[in-house]
């Protein structure tokens, strides 16, 4: 049998661990990715995991749910206001003042 015929062994790298798998188009339709569990480490702050923390007391829900929310809301805010109203959005959240950033958010158009 050839060599370039011979099925490559993993190496052990974590480079060969973190390659994306080689999956056909038609593989996977766009439904089951939306309902297939992937499991992230998000390295967050300790003020961002306080956040995290009061929310999941306040609404009871599983923190993945919370972050796929914040994700989804992150990213059709952004698509939705451009690239310059999105950063002046962000700005404002920066400022950690939620009358302020109600009142900017009022005033805000799209």
């Amino acid at each position: 049998m050839p060599r370039d015929k011979l099925p490559k062994l993993f190496d052990g790298s974590v480079n060969e661990l973190t390659k994306p798998s080689r999956l056909k188009a038609g593989d996977r339709s766009r439904s089951s990715l939306k309902s297939e569990k992937k499991q992230k480490t998000l390295y967050v702050t300790l003020d961002m995991n306080r956040k995290l923390i009061e929310l999941y007391g306040e609404e009871g829900r599983r923190q993945s749910t919370i972050v796929e929310d914040a994700v989804n809301l992150y990213y059709y805010l952004k698509k939705a206001l451009g690239e310059k109203k999105f950063n002046e959005l962000l700005s404002a959240v920066g400022r950690e003042d939620p009358e302020f950033l109600a009142e900017y958010i009022s005033k805000l158009r799209v």
